[in-house]
């Protein structure tokens, strides 16, 4: 197979800078804003660490998103039309946590109303950050594996979909409670008994698994979650995201590596703005395809 086929994806995925270079991924970008007035786009106009040194520095400073705009998607299709493509493979943040992908089902609309010959198909990821990118690094994959054409792909997806798994825990749960996920009470006795929860999006809600007490045990029990799920390991995209702890990040690393063999891949990224806004500096999670 050598069809060419675009992949689109918005930014709350936040994968590899790398892998969009590689690939030629195009990322349409969340905004964010400090202030409500002022709004910047995800990964273009501000660095993640200075997104997060923000958010130390000004605590009282909580974060504001919102979604990638029609025109933004639209934009997009007409880049990657120009650019030779007229078949399309989009994912998005899940629809509970964005109108991503409801925007980019309009600009799909609107972008058929003039070029006719483009198929499009456009995939709710169901989750967000890490076990978005797993399921974006497993399409590129695909896409350029040239084993495959348009229809076994976007038919695989639909299968992969369920099987893509966002596991986090974060350092502090005030940032949980500004953005609805928690309740002020469970907020404020987590921070007092320095509870760290381990939770995992489940269609596009924050679903804890277990309640564990201090930051290591959290990573530990973070990490044999990921090896008890991840059966095929050989199969399986893992990726890892941090918000500035990589010391922590590279502790789950050896840690996966130890039970699942030395020889495993794990990509690397941060948690983007557009996720962290919800989560905080010192928030980490692992993605991955599970079975």
């Amino acid at each position: 197979m050598n069809e060419k086929i675009a992949q689109l994806v918005d930014s709350a995925g936040n994968l590899p800078r790398e892998m969009l270079e590689k690939y030629a991924i195009k990322e349409v970008p969340l905004y964010f804003s400090f202030d409500q007035e002022h709004y910047y786009r995800e990964n273009i106009d501000y660095s993640n660490t200075d997104f997060y040194l923000h958010m130390k520095n000004e605590p009282q400073q909580i974060p504001k998103t919102s979604a990638p705009s029609i025109y933004d998607w639209l934009k997009g299709y007409r880049e990657m039309y120009e650019r030779g493509y007229n078949k399309f493979i989009v994912t998005t943040i899940a629809s509970k946590l964005s109108a991503s992908y409801q925007n980019a089902l309009l600009a799909r609309d609107m972008f058929r109303e003039s070029i006719k010959d483009a198929k499009i198909e456009i995939f709710e990821s169901g989750t967000c950050a890490c076990g978005q990118a797993a399921l974006e690094i497993k399409i590129a994959h695909m896409i350029n594996c040239q084993k495959l054409g348009w229809e076994d792909i976007t038919k695989r997806i639909g299968q992969i979909i369920p099987n893509a798994v966002s596991l986090f825990t974060v350092q502090e749960l005030t940032y949980m409670l500004a953005g609805g996920r928690i309740g002020g009470a469970a907020a404020m006795l987590g921070n007092l008994v320095k509870i760290r929860p381990v939770c995992e999006f489940v269609n596009g809600v924050v679903h804890p698994i277990k309640a564990v007490r201090g930051r290591r045990k959290s990573l530990d029990y973070l990490i044999n979650t990921c090896v008890n799920r991840i059966k095929n390991v050989r199969n399986s995209v893992i990726i890892t995201q941090q918000a500035l702890c990589e010391e922590d990040e590279l502790f789950i690393i050896k840690g996966l590596k130890q039970k699942l063999g030395q020889d495993i891949h794990v990509f690397r990224s941060s948690v983007g703005t557009s996720v962290g806004s919800h989560s905080g500096p010192g928030a980490i999670g692992v993605g991955f395809i599970g079975d």
